[in-house]
């Protein structure tokens, strides 16, 4: 319960402090998605460690994981150019994106943009989708985990970032929070997929 304790104490730290941008109504709604998620997968977990018949999203057939990936992923190839050319974003009424991505954490370690990192992310989750939706064997289930483990490393890290957003660098980039949105979506998405290769059941 370390994320419902940590979710509450920032949110009493955001209701104490003034923003000094616009936006963080955004990102906040942002981090309560990413941590729902995160309780959800966790709950899932747990209720399959019971032995439980475990209740998950089955949307595992239909179009939703490529979709919101490639939109994840021309997000992310956009913040890329952005970061690696130094060109101001647009960054529409809601946020100051041009002073995100300006920052030191829009590179990490200095050196790899954060961009590049997500669309590389994208790509490989999905590749990765496809080999799950239409390979057969063992192959097919290593691909579920492999999406369900980076959507969960993408929710993490969209954590981390929303966090800077919020407190250390005191701007919302409403890009950031789009990615960041994707990423819950596809970590929720991948969780029946992931739970049909563990418990032996067709759902794709």
């Amino acid at each position: 319960m370390w994320m419902v304790t940590l979710l509450v104490s920032a949110l009493s730290r955001a209701a104490a402090e003034e923003p000094v941008s616009e936006g963080f109504w955004l990102a906040w709604a942002a981090m309560a998605l990413l941590f729902l998620v995160l309780l959800y997968t966790l709950g899932i977990a747990i209720w399959l460690a019971l032995g439980r018949e475990v209740p998950v999203i089955d949307l595992w057939k239909g179009s939703l994981i490529p979709a919101l990936t490639i939109v994840g992923l021309a997000v992310a190839l956009y913040l890329t150019y952005v970061e690696t050319t130094n060109t101001q974003a647009v960054c529409g009424p809601v946020g100051n994106c041009n002073e995100v991505q300006a920052s030191p954490f829009a590179k990490l370690f200095g050196v790899l943009p954060v961009g590049l990192l997500g669309a590389v992310g994208y790509v490989a989750i999905l590749v990765a989708w496809g080999v799950g939706r239409y390979a057969r064997g063992s192959w097919a289930q290593a691909a579920r985990f492999a999406v369900l483990g980076m959507a969960l490393f993408g929710v993490l890290f969209s954590i981390y970032l929303t966090y800077l957003e919020l407190y250390v660098i005191r701007a919302v980039c409403a890009w950031c929070v789009t990615s960041a949105v994707i990423m819950a979506a596809l970590l929720a998405l991948s969780v029946g997929p992931a739970v049909a290769a563990l418990t032996g059941t067709d759902q794709g």
